[in-house]
């Protein structure tokens, strides 16, 4: 009888540590998502801002990073949607596997944010934007490589885990993240996987404007397939 009542003490006490630890994280998410509100608010002139959680990230003995940043030291400016004016915040990073932008608070939790109320997101003059991929079946963020009146190229990432190995010859005794990069072409009709070739570049133009893009990248010798190089070949051909 001693051991009986001795178990039902003991989980009732297991009961209400459990109950008091969600209150405390129910009452951190809650007052996190009241903290953001109040920044944007305080910045956008008292409009509500949505669109970001709080969670704490587990810990996982792997190589390399789902984060597309080194380091937390980027800021990143906010720009809501329906509004002309963003707001920045530090200490930010994009999550890959996630497909979201987060920001690093004390100790492990992260703050997160989704693009329900965002236009876009610019970190060191990168425009990140969200748009609704078909194969996925949902929203996915995009870095805009390129913005035209007809077109736009955008870059996708994704990460993948290479698992470990117990092959000596292999030398992989820990699981590995690896990032990938894949292109993508937006129009009025459609958002679809996108090769970054010249061939496939200058299929996207006009006879006029594919004829300029030719000269000036054989005349300044700028290459289709580096990114910095290919916006200026467009911007001149499309001007």
């Amino acid at each position: 009888m001693k051991i009986k009542i001795a178990l039902f003490c003991l989980l009732t006490i297991s009961m209400f540590i459990t109950q008091a630890q969600d209150s405390n994280v129910d009452a951190n998410n809650t007052s996190n998502v009241s903290d953001l509100q109040g920044i944007a608010g305080g910045q956008l002139g008292g409009r509500q801002f949505t669109g970001a959680a709080t969670f704490f990230n587990p810990k996982f003995d792997r190589e390399g990073s789902i984060y597309l940043f080194d380091g937390w030291d980027q800021s990143a400016i906010i720009f809501p949607k329906g509004i002309n004016q963003g707001f920045t915040e530090h200490q930010m990073n994009f999550n890959i596997q996630r497909s979201l932008f987060e920001t690093r608070l004390r100790g492990d939790s992260i703050k997160a944010f989704n693009f329900v109320s965002i236009e876009k997101i610019i970190v060191d003059g990168r425009t990140f934007k969200s748009f609704y991929l078909e194969e996925l079946q949902r929203q996915k963020i995009f870095e805009v490589v390129y913005k035209g009146e007809d077109f736009s190229i955008l870059k996708g990432y994704t990460v993948d885990i290479l698992e470990a190995s117990a092959n000596p010859m292999l030398a992989r005794p820990r699981d590995k993240y690896i990032q990938r990069v894949t292109y993508y072409i937006e129009t009025d009709t459609e958002l679809k996987e996108f090769r970054l070739k010249k061939r496939a570049i200058l299929g996207q133009l006009d006879e006029s404007a594919a004829l300029k893009a030719k000269d000036y990248a054989n005349k300044y010798d700028k290459s289709f397939t580096n990114e910095d190089e290919l916006r200026m070949i467009l911007n001149f051909a499309t001007r």
